[in-house]
Protein backbone atom coordinates (compact mmCIF):
# COMPACT_ATOMS: atom_id res chain seq x y z
CA UNK A 1 0.00 0.00 0.00
CA UNK A 2 1.47 3.54 -0.59
CA UNK A 3 0.67 5.85 1.76
CA UNK A 4 1.32 9.36 1.84
CA UNK A 5 1.56 11.33 5.29
CA UNK A 6 2.35 15.20 6.31
CA UNK A 7 2.62 15.45 10.03
CA UNK A 8 3.45 18.87 10.63
CA UNK A 9 0.94 21.11 11.27
CA UNK A 10 -0.28 23.53 8.49
CA UNK A 11 -0.87 26.93 9.74
CA UNK A 12 -4.95 28.11 9.02
CA UNK A 13 -6.73 30.06 11.37
CA UNK A 14 -10.15 29.96 9.84
CA UNK A 15 -11.15 33.04 10.90
CA UNK A 16 -10.74 33.77 7.63
CA UNK A 17 -10.67 31.94 4.62
CA UNK A 18 -7.56 31.38 3.38
CA UNK A 19 -5.54 34.39 1.47
CA UNK A 20 -2.66 32.27 -0.35
CA UNK A 21 -1.73 33.30 -3.86
CA UNK A 22 -1.48 29.42 -5.04
CA UNK A 23 -2.95 25.81 -3.17
CA UNK A 24 0.57 23.80 -4.13
CA UNK A 25 1.52 24.11 -0.69
CA UNK A 26 -2.05 22.12 -0.07
CA UNK A 27 -0.74 18.91 -2.10
CA UNK A 28 -0.18 15.98 0.39
CA UNK A 29 -0.12 12.90 -2.61
CA UNK A 30 0.43 13.87 -6.58
CA UNK A 31 0.79 11.52 -9.36
CA UNK A 32 0.31 11.06 -12.78
CA UNK A 33 -3.88 10.52 -12.53
CA UNK A 34 -4.32 11.86 -8.80
CA UNK A 35 -4.26 14.87 -6.71
CA UNK A 36 -4.81 15.04 -2.96
CA UNK A 37 -4.89 18.54 -1.35
CA UNK A 38 -5.27 19.46 2.31
CA UNK A 39 -8.37 21.57 2.08
CA UNK A 40 -8.34 24.45 4.29
CA UNK A 41 -11.63 25.54 6.35
CA UNK A 42 -13.03 28.29 4.59
CA UNK A 43 -13.20 26.98 1.31
CA UNK A 44 -16.04 26.30 -0.77
CA UNK A 45 -15.93 23.98 -3.12
CA UNK A 46 -17.21 26.97 -5.73
CA UNK A 47 -16.88 30.35 -5.21
CA UNK A 48 -19.33 32.24 -4.26
CA UNK A 49 -19.72 35.92 -2.77
CA UNK A 50 -16.25 36.79 -3.55
CA UNK A 51 -15.36 34.19 -1.70
CA UNK A 52 -12.88 32.13 -3.82
CA UNK A 53 -13.57 27.94 -4.35
CA UNK A 54 -11.57 25.03 -4.68
CA UNK A 55 -12.67 25.91 -8.17
CA UNK A 56 -10.77 29.16 -8.29
CA UNK A 57 -7.13 27.64 -7.21
CA UNK A 58 -7.13 24.49 -9.54
CA UNK A 59 -5.00 26.25 -12.21
CA UNK A 60 -2.60 26.40 -9.54
CA UNK A 61 -2.36 22.59 -9.49
CA UNK A 62 -1.68 22.19 -13.12
CA UNK A 63 1.84 21.02 -12.42
CA UNK A 64 3.36 19.82 -15.61
CA UNK A 65 -0.46 19.23 -17.58
CA UNK A 66 -1.90 21.65 -19.55
CA UNK A 67 -5.07 21.50 -17.90
CA UNK A 68 -6.25 21.71 -14.17
CA UNK A 69 -7.66 18.31 -11.90
CA UNK A 70 -11.55 18.36 -11.64
CA UNK A 71 -13.23 17.77 -9.00
CA UNK A 72 -15.07 14.23 -8.04
CA UNK A 73 -16.44 14.66 -4.43
CA UNK A 74 -17.38 17.84 -2.23
CA UNK A 75 -15.95 18.72 1.52
CA UNK A 76 -18.27 21.30 2.81
CA UNK A 77 -16.59 24.81 3.24
CA UNK A 78 -15.55 24.60 6.79
CA UNK A 79 -14.44 21.00 6.83
CA UNK A 80 -10.68 21.19 6.79
CA UNK A 81 -8.47 17.87 5.41
CA UNK A 82 -8.54 15.36 2.07
CA UNK A 83 -9.63 16.30 -1.03
CA UNK A 84 -9.08 14.20 -3.98
CA UNK A 85 -8.94 15.49 -7.21
CA UNK A 86 -8.57 13.84 -10.46
CA UNK A 87 -5.70 14.76 -12.91
CA UNK A 88 -7.31 12.69 -16.34
CA UNK A 89 -10.58 12.23 -17.85
CA UNK A 90 -9.99 8.50 -17.18
CA UNK A 91 -9.40 8.73 -13.46
CA UNK A 92 -12.26 11.41 -13.01
CA UNK A 93 -14.45 8.69 -14.35
CA UNK A 94 -12.88 6.09 -12.13
CA UNK A 95 -12.55 7.86 -9.08
CA UNK A 96 -16.55 10.01 -8.95
CA UNK A 97 -17.53 6.28 -9.80
CA UNK A 98 -16.35 5.53 -6.15
CA UNK A 99 -18.52 7.82 -5.21
CA UNK A 100 -21.71 6.39 -6.57
CA UNK A 101 -24.86 4.37 -5.52
CA UNK A 102 -22.85 1.03 -5.14
CA UNK A 103 -23.05 0.26 -2.14
CA UNK A 104 -25.19 -1.13 0.67
CA UNK A 105 -26.01 -0.32 3.93
CA UNK A 106 -26.26 -2.16 6.84
CA UNK A 107 -29.65 -1.89 8.03
CA UNK A 108 -28.96 -3.12 12.22
CA UNK A 109 -31.82 -4.73 13.79
CA UNK A 110 -33.78 -4.96 10.72
CA UNK A 111 -32.39 -8.10 9.14
CA UNK A 112 -31.77 -6.85 6.02
CA UNK A 113 -29.40 -4.58 3.86
CA UNK A 114 -31.51 -1.45 2.12
CA UNK A 115 -29.67 -0.38 -1.29
CA UNK A 116 -28.65 3.52 -0.97
CA UNK A 117 -29.32 6.15 -3.14
CA UNK A 118 -26.85 8.56 -1.92
CA UNK A 119 -24.53 10.07 -4.22
CA UNK A 120 -21.63 9.21 -2.19
CA UNK A 121 -22.01 5.47 -0.87
CA UNK A 122 -18.57 3.89 -0.73
CA UNK A 123 -17.48 2.08 -3.53
CA UNK A 124 -13.32 1.33 -3.38
CA UNK A 125 -12.90 4.70 -1.06
CA UNK A 126 -12.54 4.83 2.77
CA UNK A 127 -12.44 7.89 4.49
CA UNK A 128 -11.65 8.51 8.61
CA UNK A 129 -12.52 12.11 10.15
CA UNK A 130 -11.98 13.54 13.16
CA UNK A 131 -14.37 15.55 14.90
CA UNK A 132 -14.08 17.42 18.72
CA UNK A 133 -16.96 17.24 19.99
CA UNK A 134 -19.10 18.42 23.32
CA UNK A 135 -19.81 15.31 24.48
CA UNK A 136 -22.31 13.64 27.19
CA UNK A 137 -20.95 11.27 30.33
CA UNK A 138 -22.50 8.24 28.89
CA UNK A 139 -21.61 8.67 25.25
CA UNK A 140 -20.29 4.63 24.07
CA UNK A 141 -16.18 4.20 23.53
CA UNK A 142 -17.30 2.86 20.07
CA UNK A 143 -20.79 1.91 18.08
CA UNK A 144 -22.03 2.68 14.75
CA UNK A 145 -24.77 4.94 13.96
CA UNK A 146 -27.64 3.77 11.95
CA UNK A 147 -30.29 6.78 11.63
CA UNK A 148 -31.75 7.64 8.12
CA UNK A 149 -31.56 11.22 7.04
CA UNK A 150 -33.99 13.88 5.69
CA UNK A 151 -33.09 17.73 3.87
CA UNK A 152 -35.36 20.11 4.49
CA UNK A 153 -35.16 23.93 3.59
CA UNK A 154 -34.01 24.21 7.45
CA UNK A 155 -31.13 21.66 7.19
CA UNK A 156 -30.78 18.09 7.18
CA UNK A 157 -32.43 16.42 10.41
CA UNK A 158 -32.97 12.37 11.75
CA UNK A 159 -36.13 11.04 10.36
CA UNK A 160 -36.81 7.55 9.58
CA UNK A 161 -39.50 6.46 7.61
CA UNK A 162 -40.88 7.20 4.08
CA UNK A 163 -38.75 10.00 2.02
CA UNK A 164 -35.86 9.55 4.75
CA UNK A 165 -32.36 8.16 3.27
CA UNK A 166 -30.42 5.59 4.56
CA UNK A 167 -27.14 6.59 6.51
CA UNK A 168 -24.36 5.11 8.24
CA UNK A 169 -21.51 6.30 10.41
CA UNK A 170 -19.21 4.30 12.57
CA UNK A 171 -17.73 6.05 14.94
CA UNK A 172 -14.63 5.63 17.86
CA UNK A 173 -13.95 7.92 20.98
CA UNK A 174 -9.83 8.21 20.65
CA UNK A 175 -9.71 10.71 23.69
CA UNK A 176 -12.19 12.58 26.36
CA UNK A 177 -11.49 14.66 28.69
CA UNK A 178 -11.72 13.91 32.07
CA UNK A 179 -13.69 16.26 34.43
CA UNK A 180 -11.05 16.54 36.50
CA UNK A 181 -8.50 17.88 34.28
CA UNK A 182 -11.16 19.90 32.05
CA UNK A 183 -13.89 22.01 33.50
CA UNK A 184 -17.22 20.28 32.41
CA UNK A 185 -20.20 22.11 31.10
CA UNK A 186 -23.72 22.94 33.35
CA UNK A 187 -25.01 19.86 31.85
CA UNK A 188 -21.80 17.78 32.62
CA UNK A 189 -20.49 17.74 29.02
CA UNK A 190 -16.58 17.28 28.12
CA UNK A 191 -14.71 17.70 24.63
CA UNK A 192 -13.97 14.72 23.26
CA UNK A 193 -12.36 14.03 19.83
CA UNK A 194 -14.18 11.14 17.83
CA UNK A 195 -12.76 9.32 14.61
CA UNK A 196 -15.96 9.35 12.09
CA UNK A 197 -15.70 6.67 9.33
CA UNK A 198 -18.67 6.76 6.52
CA UNK A 199 -20.34 4.25 5.15
CA UNK A 200 -22.64 6.84 3.18
CA UNK A 201 -22.17 9.75 2.07
CA UNK A 202 -25.08 12.00 3.32
CA UNK A 203 -25.27 16.12 3.09
CA UNK A 204 -24.01 17.11 6.62
CA UNK A 205 -24.06 13.35 7.49
CA UNK A 206 -21.49 13.42 9.70
CA UNK A 207 -22.66 16.47 11.53
CA UNK A 208 -25.91 15.45 11.72
CA UNK A 209 -25.34 12.03 13.40
CA UNK A 210 -22.72 13.54 15.80
CA UNK A 211 -25.63 16.26 17.25
CA UNK A 212 -28.60 14.08 16.65
CA UNK A 213 -28.04 10.70 17.29
CA UNK A 214 -25.03 10.78 20.00
CA UNK A 215 -25.77 13.76 21.32
CA UNK A 216 -23.16 15.49 20.67
CA UNK A 217 -22.54 18.27 18.82
CA UNK A 218 -19.87 19.52 16.61
CA UNK A 219 -17.39 22.58 18.40
CA UNK A 220 -18.22 25.20 16.07
CA UNK A 221 -21.26 23.65 14.36
CA UNK A 222 -23.75 26.33 15.44
CA UNK A 223 -26.16 25.30 12.94
CA UNK A 224 -26.61 21.74 14.14
CA UNK A 225 -26.90 22.36 17.89
CA UNK A 226 -23.15 23.34 19.36
CA UNK A 227 -23.61 26.64 21.94
CA UNK A 228 -21.12 28.30 23.78
CA UNK A 229 -23.05 31.71 25.09
CA UNK A 230 -25.75 31.65 27.58
CA UNK A 231 -29.28 33.43 27.37
CA UNK A 232 -28.04 36.43 28.27
CA UNK A 233 -25.45 36.44 25.65
CA UNK A 234 -22.15 35.62 28.00
CA UNK A 235 -19.79 33.48 26.95
CA UNK A 236 -20.09 29.92 29.05
CA UNK A 237 -17.42 29.73 31.87
CA UNK A 238 -15.85 26.50 31.19
CA UNK A 239 -13.96 24.88 28.47
CA UNK A 240 -15.85 26.39 26.15
CA UNK A 241 -14.77 29.45 27.02
CA UNK A 242 -11.11 28.18 26.45
CA UNK A 243 -11.78 27.47 22.80
CA UNK A 244 -13.32 31.51 22.45
CA UNK A 245 -10.26 33.00 23.74
CA UNK A 246 -8.43 30.42 21.34
CA UNK A 247 -10.13 31.87 18.27
CA UNK A 248 -9.67 35.51 19.17
CA UNK A 249 -6.07 35.28 19.95
CA UNK A 250 -5.49 33.93 16.84
CA UNK A 251 -8.12 36.31 14.72
CA UNK A 252 -5.87 39.17 16.03
CA UNK A 253 -2.79 37.68 15.47
CA UNK A 254 -3.92 37.76 11.88
CA UNK A 255 -5.50 40.66 11.77
CA UNK A 256 -2.04 42.75 13.57
CA UNK A 257 0.28 40.45 10.30
CA UNK A 258 -2.01 42.01 7.84
CA UNK A 259 -2.85 38.60 6.72
CA UNK A 260 -6.68 38.83 6.96
CA UNK A 261 -8.45 39.04 3.83
CA UNK A 262 -11.68 41.07 4.94
CA UNK A 263 -14.11 37.90 5.16
CA UNK A 264 -16.19 38.59 8.59
CA UNK A 265 -17.12 34.75 9.90
CA UNK A 266 -20.13 34.66 12.59
CA UNK A 267 -19.53 35.02 15.91
CA UNK A 268 -17.93 32.12 17.66
CA UNK A 269 -15.08 29.15 17.12
CA UNK A 270 -14.65 27.49 13.64
CA UNK A 271 -15.99 23.74 12.91
CA UNK A 272 -13.86 20.74 14.48
CA UNK A 273 -14.43 18.55 12.03
CA UNK A 274 -11.50 17.20 9.41
CA UNK A 275 -11.15 14.77 7.20
CA UNK A 276 -8.05 12.85 8.47
CA UNK A 277 -7.32 10.34 5.81
CA UNK A 278 -8.75 8.85 2.51
CA UNK A 279 -7.77 5.54 1.40
CA UNK A 280 -8.66 4.48 -2.23
CA UNK A 281 -8.23 1.98 -4.94
CA UNK A 282 -5.50 3.90 -7.39
CA UNK A 283 -7.57 4.46 -11.03
CA UNK A 284 -4.47 2.88 -13.16
CA UNK A 285 -2.31 1.03 -11.36
CA UNK A 286 -4.96 -0.94 -9.22
CA UNK A 287 -2.85 -0.26 -5.53
CA UNK A 288 -4.56 1.15 -2.42
CA UNK A 289 -3.17 4.05 -1.74
CA UNK A 290 -3.81 6.08 1.97
CA UNK A 291 -3.15 9.79 2.50
CA UNK A 292 -3.35 11.41 6.20
CA UNK A 293 -3.50 14.99 6.11
CA UNK A 294 -2.39 16.67 9.44
CA UNK A 295 -4.60 18.53 11.58
CA UNK A 296 -5.35 22.20 11.45
CA UNK A 297 -3.86 24.76 14.09
CA UNK A 298 -7.11 25.40 15.57
CA UNK A 299 -7.98 22.05 16.03
CA UNK A 300 -4.04 21.06 17.14
CA UNK A 301 -4.60 24.23 19.77
CA UNK A 302 -7.77 23.55 20.74
CA UNK A 303 -7.11 19.82 21.68
CA UNK A 304 -3.76 20.76 23.48
CA UNK A 305 -5.44 23.24 25.60
CA UNK A 306 -8.68 20.82 26.65
CA UNK A 307 -5.70 18.10 27.14
CA UNK A 308 -6.83 16.00 24.48
CA UNK A 309 -4.49 13.37 22.89
CA UNK A 310 -3.84 14.49 19.36
CA UNK A 311 -0.70 12.44 18.72
CA UNK A 312 -1.18 11.39 14.54
CA UNK A 313 -0.15 8.13 15.74
CA UNK A 314 -1.98 4.50 14.27
CA UNK A 315 -4.35 4.44 16.90
CA UNK A 316 -5.90 7.81 16.13
CA UNK A 317 -9.06 6.30 14.00
CA UNK A 318 -6.81 4.56 11.51
CA UNK A 319 -7.53 1.49 13.45
CA UNK A 320 -11.11 1.72 13.06
CA UNK A 321 -10.33 2.22 9.43
CA UNK A 322 -8.90 -0.94 9.07
CA UNK A 323 -11.86 -2.86 11.38
CA UNK A 324 -14.17 -1.21 8.79
CA UNK A 325 -12.17 -2.99 5.80
CA UNK A 326 -12.09 -6.17 7.20
CA UNK A 327 -16.12 -6.35 7.57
Amino acid sequence: MLVARRWWSRIDVCAHAPRAASAVSWVLHRDADVLVVDKPAGVPMRSVHGVKGVDAFLADLRFDLAHPPMTVHRLDRDTTGCLILARTREAQRTLAGYFQDRARVARRGSGRSTKTTSPESLGDVRRVYWALVSATSTLASRGTIDAALVTTHAGVTLKPGAGAKPAATDYEVISRASPDSCAPTAAGRVPAVLALVPRTGRKHQLRVHCAGALDAAIVGDYKYGYRDVSRTGGVADDWRRVLRDIDERSTRRLNDAGTADGEVRGAGVPLHLHARCVEFTHPSSGERVRVVAPAPSHMSLACEALGLALDGGDDDGLGLLLHFNRR
